[in-house]
């Protein structure tokens, strides 16, 4: 793929991980827990693993935190966001690009969330100073392998029909 076609993509894919995840916000999610949600940006994310290098994962990951972060949330909370982001994108890179053959794009998905929330327990309690947040971590990762897994199922239907589709091919 040339350069600025390459560059065209990952902006239409950031813009995608932006409003999917500005979107989810306004969800409501079922069992009202705080810090669990959907995290259906990482569709984008898992789209960028399959087709992308590392280097334009975390740039569609970092862009993403920050907007949304600014938009949503607000920007304390960026310090959660970037580090499950940044730490869940390299997990899933690597057991897409080395592993693939023992994970499916399910099982990446759900290591992917149990790795952001991990990291968000592990920023909560180094900025609280406190470990007592670790008792919270079972909840997050029951949750994470739920949610993991619908959103590596809407990820493995998303990369197939990218795929087919030729997006990220050369022009003939």
């Amino acid at each position: 793929m040339n350069k600025n076609r390459k560059y065209a993509v990952i902006v239409i894919l950031v813009t995608n991980a932006i409003l999917i995840s500005f979107l989810e916000s306004f969800i409501p999610m079922p069992i009202p827990v705080p810090g669990i949600k959907l995290g259906l940006g990482n569709i984008i994310t898992m789209i960028g693993i399959a087709f992308l290098g590392l280097e334009d994962v975390l740039f569609i990951v970092i862009v993403r935190s920050f907007v949304v972060a600014v938009l949503t949330r607000g920007v304390m909370m960026l310090a959660f966001s970037l580090s499950g982001g940044i730490l869940s994108a390299i997990v899933m890179w690597l057991l897409y690009k080395k592993l693939s053959k023992l994970f499916s794009i399910k099982g990446i998905s759900i290591a992917g969330a149990i790795t952001h929330s991990t990291a968000q327990i592990v920023v909560a309690s180094f900025i609280l100073g406190q470990v007592v947040v670790f008792y919270y971590l079972p909840v997050l990762l029951i949750s994470s392998v739920i949610t993991g897994y619908i959103t590596g199922s809407i990820a493995e239907l998303a990369i197939d029909e990218v795929g087919k589709k030729g997006v990220f091919m050369d022009e003939k």
